[in-house]
């Protein structure tokens, strides 16, 4: 039995609502980084879109590369770089492949801003990638009940499938309780310090994977470029996903 394999570049950034470090919308850097990584797909938290997607400029500086993508929001607000609309505000995935929605798993615990799982499955030309989008929640008990919720959902699924589970946990500690159960389903890849962006400490941001896929590289893009426009370094792994 021969084996094959594609190589597939993916990037998780909580991107801050495209505000930079002057409180200006700048949604075309934020996605000038993005171009420079060139990803296959990409997991972005704290994106903050338009009420009609046509009218984003984040999707329209992605569409180059990242033509396809997933957007469910957990909640929506006003923002000041909008006068007087409300818009969505959430996780987006967007893939260099079509996607295919699943139910958004809710993430959300009792007077906490509301939180999501926002899950894809990405049609790769040798089959479908599940990708799942997550921002965690500030509080301990929080986390806790939220990494136990992503373990129960994952159980579901077959442990056979190529998995992504990728985001802003908002966990530092290796073998934190909020993230023990997620060990039962999934490999973290190795911790890399991506907050605050200008002096990077904590390793908030991280990328679980299951099924026939294998790190390849791991790092935090540490560019001058990047605390300008959000508190988080972009996490990029380079990934080869096995195909028989």
């Amino acid at each position: 039995m021969t084996h094959g394999g594609r190589r597939l570049r993916f990037v998780t950034w909580n991107i801050h609502s495209c505000i930079d470090h002057r409180g200006r919308y700048t949604p075309e850097r934020t996605a000038r980084v993005l171009r420079l990584l060139d990803p296959d797909v990409v997991a972005l938290q704290e994106a903050n879109l338009a009420a009609d997607p046509a009218d984003d400029r984040l999707l329209r500086a992605l569409a180059p590369i990242l033509p396809h993508w997933l957007f469910a929001p957990t909640h929506e607000r006003g923002c000041l770089h909008r006068p007087g609309e409300v818009t969505g505000f959430g996780n987006l995935i967007a893939s260099r492949w079509p996607i295919h929605p699943d139910d958004p798993l809710e993430l959300s615990h009792v007077n906490r801003e509301p939180r999501q799982a926002l899950r894809a499955r990405i049609d790769l030309p040798e089959g479908e990638l599940h990708c799942w989008a997550v921002h965690l929640g500030l509080s301990l008990v929080e986390r806790r009940e939220q990494g136990r919720r992503l373990a129960d959902a994952l159980v579901q699924l077959p442990g056979s499938e190529p998995l992504l589970v990728a985001g802003d946990f908002n966990e530092w500690l290796p073998r934190a309780r909020s993230l023990r159960v997620l060990h039962r389903e999934l490999t973290r890849l190795p911790a890399r310090r991506t907050f605050p962006a200008g002096r990077p400490l904590l390793p908030l941001d991280q990328i679980w994977i299951r099924g026939p896929l294998h790190a390849r590289s791991l790092k935090a893009i540490r560019d001058p470029i990047v605390p300008r426009i959000s508190d988080h370094l972009p996490l990029v792994a380079d990934l080869a996903l096995e195909t028989r």
